[in-house]
């Protein structure tokens, strides 16, 4: 991956979270930015596996299921 592939993001945080996210990075020797995209790579997962399931379901005729069929994962 080069740097064409990566977006800046900014955000807002609680600075007590920050904090203790700092500190709990320190330790590890890790830096936010490791920490943060493998967290965000673990709730994609997680949640494409999600969709995956409600898609099957609908499929199956689940017609008071309220999620609408994702293709995209």
């Amino acid at each position: 991956m080069n740097s064409v592939d990566k977006k800046l993001i900014n955000f807002r945080c609680e600075l007590d979270v920050l904090d203790m996210f700092d500190e709990i990075c320190d330790f590890k020797r890790v830096n936010r930015s490791q920490i943060l995209i493998s967290l965000m790579r673990k709730f994609i997962s997680e949640g494409r596996d999600e969709i995956a399931k409600w898609n099957v379901l609908r499929e199956m005729g689940g017609k008071n299921i309220s999620h609408t069929h994702l293709n995209r994962f």
